[in-house]
């Protein structure tokens, strides 16, 4: 490694007094592959490469290796940022949209408006392991898409649709029963479920569905009131 020097051609020197030294140029610079370059040519067909503070003894051999080295140094940035976008962890930018659509469908996880990668990349990895086939599933998974609170009843909670009420007496139900507008009939058979959301940040309606399709337990019907 050659010794830093100063404007005036003094040795730089470190807080204690050491002489700093050149670590070389940054790996997959041009300055990089000119002198991987150099150093492969055949010893004694032109200079060695200046020392410290000597002057370039080969300016038009620096100049074609400066060409080549700049197509490398172009090629090592882009395999770095092919390399970068292989990893969910490291992608970014346009990479992070289409993974999102590989594994969640087109709209399926949108980036929101003005959502950094960081953001957008936290929500992709907490859809990809969220669980699944439960009611707070489908709730969180829809909260997610729409940023909407959605509304779920099933016919077998007592607690969404209580006891039987009438239009005479629609208190004795909880206010929920049988008989009037507005009141939710319950059921004992099970296997489906009711949902009521907006549309929200959502882009349409069918991801919606592809949302509730993934996230609710197979074989469950389930009847989708969207609110645009």
């Amino acid at each position: 490694m050659a010794r830093l020097y100063d404007e005036e051609g003094l040795v730089l020197q470190a807080t204690d007094g050491k002489a700093l030294l050149d670590t070389g140029p940054v790996p997959g610079s041009v300055e990089d592959f000119a002198a991987r370059l150099r150093s492969l040519l055949p010893a004694g067909w032109f200079p060695a490469p200046p020392q410290g503070l000597e002057e370039e003894k080969a300016p038009v051999l620096v100049a074609i290796l400066t060409g080549f080295s700049t197509v490398f140094a172009s090629i090592w940035t882009l395999m770095e940022k092919c390399r970068r976008q292989m990893r969910l962890a490291t992608m970014s930018d346009a990479f992070l949209d289409m993974l999102a659509a590989d594994y969640f469908g087109v709209d399926g996880l949108p980036r929101r408006a003005s959502e950094s990668d960081d953001d957008y990349r936290a929500r992709i990895v907490g859809s990809l392991v969220a669980p699944r086939n439960t009611r707070q599933a489908v709730r969180d998974a829809l909260f997610a898409v729409t940023g909407v609170e959605p509304v779920i009843i099933e016919p077998l909670n007592a607690a969404d649709c209580h006891a039987q009420a009438s239009l005479a007496s629609p208190s004795c139900g909880g206010g929920v029963g049988y008989g009037c507008a507005g009141f939710r009939y319950g059921s004992q058979s099970g296997g489906q479920f009711f949902l009521e959301t907006a549309l929200g940040q959502a882009s349409d309606i069918q991801v919606i569905y592809q949302v509730i399709e993934r996230t609710a337990a197979s074989g469950i019907t389930g009847w989708v009131r969207v609110e645009q």
